[in-house]
């Protein structure tokens, strides 16, 4: 049942992160806001026979868009005659949340949908007629609707999460029960391994140029489960989807697309609870963006938007797709 939970949660988590429409959390929670004020009666007659302490309004508060979410933030980003590169904040991917209070609980619901990690909640008091279940239907409800895996969000019971499993661990309360101001975090340790995908033979040769490092080949999704969270990774392609792919599910420090493993740098640690660093590299296709474009990615800085979109045109550009 655990390993089943696990992988319903990867792959939420994984499809979420390459839906590139910025606007989808507030779309979420408006209409979550809207389905929390259908079903007040009923939540507040639950409130009020579970003796909670705590008020719809406080539960809508978290459903209010944030302006300091980083999802998919970015930084250093730089130019050459031949390359992009620049430094991008992405989600952790699997979370397990040691938590039972209620409003704790709802936040991290909220959590889930706003930085785009898929959040086990690991219940001591776990209750499937509670506030908090009830709050989880009406969020599955919206997941749905808006054509986003139901899976991201998960309430367990304690017994059933082994936290060897999750990307990252965070930890509410103490071992007296008393709920931490910051909550501990243990997360999975980056190997340092190198790895080399070719998922295109006709640019092996290309390929082969990295030296130290394993060859791997075969299919993407198995490929990307072998990498892990290493040091580094490569992909030689030449389909669009595939790389964009590659640098959204890749958990290494450097994700490379056709371009030379000499350029990995050493990136500290991300003490982060919900993203982790990771440098990207992506060539450009010279013939393909004029000046202009170049200007329009680099205005980009100065804009609340995300370069991960740009890169996505790029790759298309690069492919000619």
């Amino acid at each position: 049942m655990l390993k089943k939970n696990i992988l319903k949660l990867k792959k939420a988590s994984e499809e979420y992160t390459l839906n590139s429409e910025y606007e989808l959390t507030e779309k979420l929670f408006k209409y979550i806001k809207e389905r929390i004020e259908a079903n007040k009666k009923e939540i507040e007659e639950l409130i009020k026979e579970k003796e909670e302490n705590i008020s719809i309004q406080q539960i809508v508060e978290f459903f209010n868009t944030k302006d300091e979410d980083i999802y998919k933030n970015y930084k250093d980003l730089t130019i050459n005659q031949n390359f992009l590169s620049t430094y991008i904040d992405m989600p952790i991917g699997v979370i397990a949340v040691e938590c039972y209070d209620t409003i704790e609980t709802i936040k991290y619901f909220a959590k889930a949908i706003e930085t785009r990690n898929a959040i086990a909640i690991s219940d001591v008091e776990y209750d499937e007629y509670s506030v908090k279940s009830l709050i989880l239907i009406i969020i599955k409800e919206a997941l749905r609707k808006f054509n986003i895996d139901e899976n991201l969000i998960m309430i367990l019971p304690y017994e059933e999460c082994f936290y060897e499993e999750f990307d990252e661990v965070i930890y509410t309360y103490d071992k007296e029960g008393k709920t931490l101001e910051i909550p501990n975090i243990s997360k999975k340790q980056y190997g340092n391994k190198n790895y080399v995908y070719i998922e295109d033979e006709e640019l092996r040769n290309e390929a082969l140029k990295n030296e130290d490092t394993e060859i791997l080949t075969g299919n993407i999704e198995e490929v990307i489960e072998k990498i892990g969270k290493q040091n580094a990774a490569v992909i030689y392609t030449k389909n669009s989807e595939k790389a964009y792919k590659f640098i959204n599910q890749v958990k290494c420090k450097n994700v490379f697309v056709n371009t030379n493993l000499e350029n990995i740098k050493e990136i500290k640690e991300n003490t982060g609870i919900f993203y982790e660093t990771k440098r990207i590299i992506i060539p450009i296709p010279q013939e393909e963006i004029i000046e202009e474009e170049k200007q329009e990615i680099m205005d980009l800085t100065v804009q609340k938007k995300s370069i991960v979109l740009k890169i996505r045109e790029i790759l298309k550009k690069l492919f000619k797709i």
